[in-house]
């Protein structure tokens, strides 16, 4: 079979799935998916799609509908990553050739996932990081590859406002090149996290514990401090690497926040050194809570983030679809503070 041969059934075979995908069963679908994408890559690389204008609209058209399901598929995952981080290098200045970027294994959670390890050679000298690397809430997982949600701009926003107030790790998002909507993945440096499952009565700061019970209670956060992987210290300070977003059915409004974080153990019923921290003397209580709002300048930090994410939320706008009521979250957000600012 000639080159052009090869390309003209690779071609057919493309239009094939990606005309009858949505029609076949979960995991025909995916296995199909596979094929085609390999087929649509060894197209682009010949040329084939792009030397034609017509087949560079329908390969346009219908990759979206292939990748949607291999977005929970590791090697996805990996492309995507590796793309974005090349990207950055070069940004920055550097040669390609002096980047190095390797993966792992997720160790836990539902949602796909892995690690990164990013290796860059800086004046002859080796720079390593790590990040994990995850789906957005909603997204992909190991039994589903296809997203069931797309990303929420809430999300986006928390990962960012937890890391400018100190509490949350570096984060980059990463939008998939191979043609998703519906999916974006997270990546977020290794702080060197004490997790909370791993803290005893010895070595735990009670009041930090009880600063991650108060973000959690104003940003509406759940499955990060009742989950002893997703929390813990950075040193002595509070940490906070995952969690989820309250979906409440009449608006993120607290307005007897104050009370219910004195009370304690009534919105997340805590056990071990979490109960601890909550049970606190109330004055004790009180002069952590005033500390925190002076050290977390939150109605600041909330507006300087709603901005960097309104821009990032625009800019990705093109190639995915954003669930985003952000605007509503902050909005009863700022009232929350407001009445702890009061305190």
């Amino acid at each position: 079979m000639s080159d052009d041969d090869d390309n003209v059934w690779k071609w057919n075979e493309f239009l094939e799935i990606g005309n009858t995908i949505h029609k076949m069963s979960r995991a025909l679908a995916q296995e199909n998916a596979q094929v085609a994408y390999n087929f649509s890559n060894d197209l682009v690389r010949s040329k084939y799609v792009t030397n034609s204008r017509e087949r560079y609209m329908l390969y346009k058209t219908l990759l979206p509908k292939i990748s949607a399901y291999l977005d929970g598929k590791q090697e996805m995952i990996m492309s995507a990553t590796r793309e974005y981080f090349i990207a950055q290098h070069s940004k920055a200045g550097h040669d390609q050739e002096t980047l190095e970027i390797t993966f792992g294994g997720k160790k836990s959670g539902i949602q796909t996932g892995l690690t990164c390890q990013v290796e860059v050679e800086v004046g002859g000298k080796k720079q390593i990081t790590f990040y994990f690397i995850k789906t957005h809430q909603h997204g992909p997982t190991v039994d589903n590859p296809k997203s069931v949600n797309p990303p929420d701009a809430k999300e986006l926003f928390l990962y960012k406002l937890l890391h400018r107030i100190g509490i949350g790790p570096e984060v980059h998002f990463i939008v998939p090149y191979h043609g998703t909507t519906r999916t974006i993945y997270i990546a977020t440096k290794d702080c060197k996290l004490q997790p909370l499952s791993k803290l005893t009565s010895a070595n735990v700061n009670l009041n930090s514990l009880l600063q991650l019970d108060l973000i959690s209670r104003i940003l509406c956060l759940r499955d990060c401090t009742t989950n002893s992987s997703n929390c813990g210290l950075y040193g002595d300070s509070p940490m906070i690497v995952d969690f989820r977003i309250e979906k409440p059915s009449h608006g993120y409004l607290k307005p007897d926040i104050v009370e219910k974080f004195i009370e304690g153990n009534h919105e997340f019923h805590y056990t071990g050194l979490m109960a601890d921290a909550v049970r606190l003397p109330r004055d004790e209580k009180l002069l952590i809570l005033k500390k925190s709002m002076e050290t977390w300048n939150l109605l600041d930090n909330v507006d300087k983030t709603w901005l960097e994410v309104n821009q990032l939320v625009q800019k990705i706008a093109t190639k995915i679809q954003v669930d985003d009521d952000l605007e509503r979250y902050v909005k009863d957000v700022k009232v929350i503070i407001g009445i702890l600012l009061q305190v």
